[in-house]
This record gives C-alpha cells, sequence and structure tokens, in this order.
C-alpha cells in the first residue's frame, strides 16, 4: 500500500475496533493531518485544537479526512487507511478502510470540506 505521508500529525485512538482482514479486535491509534497538527492525541467525540500549526478549515461544518493506522493488526499485520469524521469541528465518526479515498481535483490533501 502506498500510505499518506503524514509530516508533523495528530493522532486519534480507537477503542475496539475489528480488523478488517481478520476480524481481531483490538485498539488503534490513527495518524491524521487536520486541525493544528502538533501530535495532540484525540478520541471520538473530542474537539479539534486550531491555532498554531494549523491544516484545514476550522469553521467548517462537515469534513472527511483520510488517516493511517500507526502499527498494524496484532494477529495478522494488516495496516489500513482511516476514515475520519468532522463535525462542527468535533471527531464525531472513524472507520477503517483498505482503499485510500479518492477525493475530489478540488479537495485539498488529505481532507475534504464536504460542507
Amino acid at each position: 500500500m502506498n500510505f499518506l505521508k503524514m509530516g508533523i500529525y495528530n493522532t486519534l485512538h480507537l477503542k475496539n475496533v475489528v480488523c478488517l482482514n481478520c476480524q481481531h479486535t483490538q485498539n488503534w491509534i490513527a495518524q491524521f493531518h487536520y486541525g493544528d497538527c502538533w501530535q495532540f492525541e484525540y478520541q471520538l467525540f473530542d474537539e479539534l485544537r486550531w491555532n498554531g500549526n494549523d491544516t484545514g478549515a476550522p469553521g467548517a461544518s462537515i469534513v472527511l479526512v483520510e488517516g493511517i493506522t500507526e502499527k498494524g493488526c496484532q494477529q495478522c499485520s494488516s495496516e489500513f487507511y482511516v476514515r475520519i469524521f468532522i463535525d462542527d469541528n468535533k471527531i464525531v465518526s472513524a472507520s477503517l478502510a483498505v482503499k485510500n479515498i479518492r477525493f475530489p481535483e478540488e479537495a485539498e490533501d488529505d481532507y475534504w470540506v464536504i460542507n
């Protein structure tokens, strides 16, 4: 897989998520590049920080961000992309994905402001 080049990033901690390859349940850490990117750690429903090393649109209502898992599955070593949904500056959902997102041409880097 050709994964994203992250540079400085933030992380999202996901609890009890099933591996798409072997069905093993584990905790995952996803790297993503949106908000004030300074290795901040987030969980679902956390509000993003801004006013630093910003990437993205702080006032956007709905945003789709692509991330990557930091480590592979503990059982089968599979690595995944992570789709992160941000609604009014809060991380509301995330899911593992096998394929990267094909953003429209007007999308910025590894995120897309939907609304």
